[in-house]
């Protein structure tokens, strides 16, 4: 049996306060087939939507900065997991903002919408308090 030490912390940062919904987005430049033009852009998005000239408006999306879970592996290397991020494609058909979770850091995601990104979240922690007392028992 291997015992992992130096599993990577996750740095912590102070709470993000949700944005009250009459905050108004910013106006940011972005670039559809070479012409910049001027879209609204959530506090939240991280995205620079000047450095790529998108074929279409639709492919135009909103990302926010993204939550990980480093987990070192067995042959000591450290993946990515549970990642989260709110994302948003304004300008489609759905074009409201949910989280996103590739749970596995396959790259395939699943989408909540806020009830379910809640519910979502309470599950973690739950599994947090379950994961706190079987390292009780190790004592």
């Amino acid at each position: 049996m291997t015992v992992l030490h130096d599993v990577p912390t996750q740095q912590t940062s102070a709470p993000v306060t949700p944005t009250p919904p009459s905050a108004s987005p910013r106006l940011v430049a972005a670039v559809v087939r070479g012409q910049r033009i001027a879209i609204p852009c959530p506090p939240w998005c991280v995205v620079d939507h000047a450095a790529e000239d998108l074929a279409f408006l639709e492919d135009l999306s909103h990302a926010g900065e993204a939550a990980t879970l480093p987990v070192r592996q067995f042959d000591g290397s450290v993946e990515e997991v549970l990642v989260a991020q709110l994302v948003q494609w304004p300008f489609t058909r759905e074009g409201e903002a949910y989280l996103s979770v590739d749970a596995d850091g396959s790259g395939e995601c699943n989408q909540y919408a806020a009830p379910a990104a809640l519910a979502f979240a309470d599950q973690l922690v739950a599994h947090a308090e379950k994961i706190r007392r079987l390292v009780g028992a190790l004592r």
